[in-house]
């Protein structure tokens, strides 16, 4: 099997040398030398079975990141073209990108969008997420009053570990199923509505839900000293955060961070598997 790892973090660097151990040909653009993979900066002619950006692929107008190498240039669209007639994964792409795999006649798949890689990649997530949070934290989990916005993948995935930790585990959650499956996991479990009241006595506060919840009223009855990590892209007002004294911060591509062999091995696994298939149709 024939790789392009185009860009990303230490989690895109764990792929290429895992597939590179497996004897795949495996080029590299915008990552520091790998072992057994080609460094490249022109795309060739010969076609790739797999090309891999980052998750998320594109954060500074169209440019995708290259955050291990210094000053982080960035890779265009422009600079991939010749490989974006492939099977191209990646994480919420933009217009550009998506615009320039369907001109070449590409296939565009995140990863996400595969229920057996998101279930692992959330567990890696929640992992990281409480890793990050340990080390912000001068208690112990153990009785700490911690709450769960939400109750996705990733926040299921976080109460189970933190109740694990004896942590004292509330989620807030819109919908009633939700609350329910928190409640079954051994969570007390609260509607939306509550969020404000409960997050007033957490010590620690993990916000998973894709919208604006953890606005400037919840914070300002938030205890000053208490943590908030936002595992979204916007979902926590940070300046009110600020001014109220909270220790907040937003958690992105984490398991790059915290566990980038282990999300290099999912992603690697996940990406043959369906490469298997797909060349069997």
């Amino acid at each position: 099997m024939r790789w392009l790892i185009a860009g990303g973090d230490l989690r895109s660097r764990a792929l290429a040398g895992i597939a590179a151990e497996n004897g795949d040909q495996v080029d590299v653009m915008g990552l520091p030398g790998i072992a057994g993979a080609s460094a490249i900066s022109a795309v060739g002619d010969e076609p790739y079975q797999a090309v891999v950006l980052p998750l998320p692929v594109a954060e500074r107008g169209g440019r995708v990141p290259t955050p291990l190498l210094k000053d982080d240039p960035g890779l265009t669209p422009d600079m991939l073209s010749g490989a974006l007639s492939a099977t191209v994964w990646g994480g919420t792409p933009d217009a550009a990108l998506i615009r320039a795999v369907s001109d070449r006649g590409g296939r565009l798949v995140n990863p996400n969008d595969l229920e057996p890689y998101a279930i692992a990649n959330a567990y890696l997530t929640a992992e990281g997420a409480i890793v990050s949070a340990l080390a912000r934290y001068p208690g112990a989990l153990q009785g700490a009053d911690v709450l769960v916005v939400g109750y996705g993948r990733i926040a299921r995935c976080l109460a189970r570990l933190l109740a694990a930790w004896n942590a004292n585990v509330t989620v807030c959650a819109r919908r009633a199923d939700s609350r329910a499956w928190a409640e079954a996991d051994g969570c007390k479990a609260v509607p939306i509505g509550a969020l404000a009241s409960e997050a007033e006595r957490c010590a620690i506060l993990f916000q998973t839900a894709p919208a604006m919840l953890v606005d400037a009223y919840v914070i300002a009855g938030m205890k000053p000293g208490a943590l908030v990590s936002d595992l979204t892209r916007e979902g926590v007002d940070f300046a009110a955060a600020d001014d109220r004294g909270l220790d907040a911060w937003r958690d992105s591509g984490v398991p790059g961070k915290y566990a980038p062999q282990a999300a290099g091995r999912v992603l690697y696994d996940i990406i043959k598997k369906e490469t298997e298939k797909w060349t069997q149709m």
